[in-house]
């Protein structure tokens, strides 16, 4: 069994924020949480933390342009 992961307020609020910026749908912004977590053991630092969370977004897919309106015969 795991031991539990221990993060200060601001460590918490920066998983939150970027876990809220990736407007993924509830299971995908889960493995998203789910790949922070299993980047840090105990009680992590702040650098170690920021450094998890930046892993898993480079590794997270994100389609920027998939809603943006487009023109009838634009050329992307």
């Amino acid at each position: 069994m795991k031991r539990p992961l221990s993060l200060s307020d601001r460590q918490l609020q920066l998983v939150r924020d970027a876990a809220r910026s990736l407007l993924l749908s509830l299971p995908l912004r889960d493995q998203f949480l789910q790949g922070v977590a299993a980047r840090l053991t105990g009680e992590p630092s702040a650098a170690a933390v920021t450094q998890a969370i930046n892993i898993v977004l480079d590794r997270t897919p994100v389609f920027l342009n998939d809603s943006a309106p487009t023109k009838k015969g634009a050329t992307p």
